[in-house]
């Protein structure tokens, strides 16, 4: 397959065949935890950053994708265009106060545990929250498996892929370096969100006067 005239579009459209190929064999072989791990960095990460205003490449300044991601950012995360007005599934976000290894004493702002229902805000959350939340994690590594009672216990089967972003909010939080935001899913329903926001890249119409001006 030959270079790609429009990188944000084609290569995500890429990765779903690969996605399509490959998924199979993760199941089979019990990985579709790392399989979703290993299918964000690209299907997430590449494109998302591409679309920053910082990023070197210029292609798509000004493009209906460019301005749909800014639009996009600020959309409530259950509305998000990529749903296409199906059901998320359960998504978990709230805050980690204190030590972020000690995971069964994850605790929000009002002590309550992480990863239980009133700790969760999904529903007042923007995607962009979500977004940084997942790209800051996969970037620098800062994810967390759990199994299905919400632990990090080695020798059971993960279920749920927890992503940790820093976040200080004030002096005293910057001082202590121990504080996260934290977005948990489980895998399938991680991987589904994978495919919806790869849809949803590839369906945006190509723009010649984009690859002229770059």
């Amino acid at each position: 397959m030959g270079v790609p005239s429009r990188f944000v579009t084609e290569y995500p459209k890429r990765c779903l065949a690969l996605l399509d190929a490959a998924e199979p064999i993760a199941r089979e072989h019990d990985l579709l935890t790392s399989f979703a791990l290993l299918a964000a960095a690209s299907v997430l990460v590449i494109p998302y950053e591409r679309l920053k205003g910082h990023h070197p490449n210029k292609q798509e300044r000004g493009s209906a994708l460019y301005e749909a991601l800014r639009n996009l950012e600020r959309k409530p995360w259950r509305e998000a265009p990529f749903w296409a007005g199906g059901e998320p599934g359960h998504w978990q976000f709230s805050r980690i106060m204190g030590d972020p290894n000690d995971v069964a004493g994850w605790r929000d702002e009002a002590n309550r545990p992480s990863t239980s229902a009133d700790a969760n805000s999904i529903g007042k959350r923007k995607s962009g929250e979500v977004l940084r939340v997942l790209r800051n994690a996969l970037a620098h590594g800062n994810v967390v498996y759990l199994n299905k009672d919400g632990r990090e216990a080695a020798g059971t089967p993960a279920h749920f892929i927890a992503f940790l972003s820093r976040y200080e909010e004030d002096a005293a939080q910057r001082d202590q370096s121990e504080t996260y935001r934290l977005v948990a899913v489980a895998d399938e329903h991680f991987l589904a969100f994978l495919r919806q926001w790869a849809l949803w890249l590839v369906n945006f119409p190509h723009d010649d006067r984009l690859i002229e001006a770059a």
